[in-house]
């Protein structure tokens, strides 16, 4: 039988392994903070790809969903964890567990380039 989840994918679509660094809150000065703790051990699969204007719905005004994350299974990362592919970063903005059944994970995700 024919793997159907590769069907429909074209060479720049494959699929991708970003890095977890774990998101931590805490208080500076009277302010919220987050450090971002990563050994580079945890890795998340997934295919990335462009977000369309109705995916940017699950965004903020602060936060601007630009690109999708869709990985096979149950969720891995956290709403306030970032991922790192190569030199690009990634911050997660919402999360959705396609049919709640652990077949998919959807992450909206912010691209960072100010941030290193």
């Amino acid at each position: 039988m024919i793997n159907a989840r590769f069907m429909y994918l074209r060479p720049g679509n494959l699929p991708k392994s970003f890095v977890i660094e774990r998101g931590k809150g805490g208080l500076k000065n009277g302010r919220p903070t987050v450090q971002y703790d990563g050994d580079g051990t945890e890795f998340l699969k997934g295919f990335l790809t462009t977000a369309t204007e109705a995916d940017r719905a699950h965004g903020t005004a602060d936060h601007i969903v630009t690109h999708i994350i869709v990985q096979s299974g149950g969720q891995q990362a956290e709403r306030t964890d970032r991922l790192i592919l190569g030199d690009r970063l990634f911050y997660i903005v919402d999360i959705d567990p396609a049919c709640s059944l652990g077949i998919a994970t959807i992450y909206y995700a912010e691209e960072r380039t100010d941030v290193k």
